[in-house]
């Protein structure tokens, strides 16, 4: 091999290796992007659903799926104001992007989603093992699985926003 064709094997690979990394930095940023669209959903989400929850009213709460939320102070009420507060503690984190803040506004949801999970959860267990009146209508036995499968959405993310979070203080050292 000649000089010209050992320069033009080199412009050659510098060439694939610069269109291996558009790619990868395309990548990369579309999946930031589609993670802050997520993120932007669960807070949407839960400015919505917060105050929707803090007026369900007393004959609403009344089912064995609620039983362990009867006994939250302020509930419905409190429950609604954690949620609302952490969509917008998300939402405007999100916007800023300010990792901490999207940490705390995601545990926040978490703490509602876990909640509603417990309750409903064990408000069937509670029925199934004859904790209630018979003639008690059983809570439906889906119930606590969505709740618990928001949460672990909500582990997902609070896992990869650490994950961020390392990366890049490792990037400035």
């Amino acid at each position: 091999m000649n000089g010209e064709d050992a320069i033009n094997a080199l412009a050659r690979t510098l060439d694939d290796l610069d269109l291996h990394l558009q790619r990868s930095d395309a990548t990369v940023k579309r999946s930031e992007r589609n993670r802050i669209g997520l993120l932007h959903l669960h807070a949407l989400a839960a400015l919505y659903i917060g105050p929707l929850f803090a007026f369900v009213g007393p004959e609403q709460l009344a089912g064995a799926a609620w039983v362990l939320i009867r006994y939250i102070p302020g509930a419905p009420e409190s429950l609604g104001c954690l949620l609302f507060l952490g969509g917008v503690v998300l939402a405007v984190s999100t916007w800023r992007r300010s990792a901490g803040w999207e940490i705390l506004g995601l545990c926040l949801l978490l703490t509602w989603y876990l909640t509603i999970a417990i309750s409903f959860g064990g408000g069937l267990l509670w029925w199934l093992t004859g904790g209630f009146p018979p003639g008690t209508p059983k809570p439906a036995p889906y119930s606590h699985g969505v709740y618990l499968h928001l949460s672990s959405v909500m582990v997902i993310h609070l896992l990869t926003l650490l994950r961020i979070r390392r990366a890049r203080r490792k990037a400035r050292r």
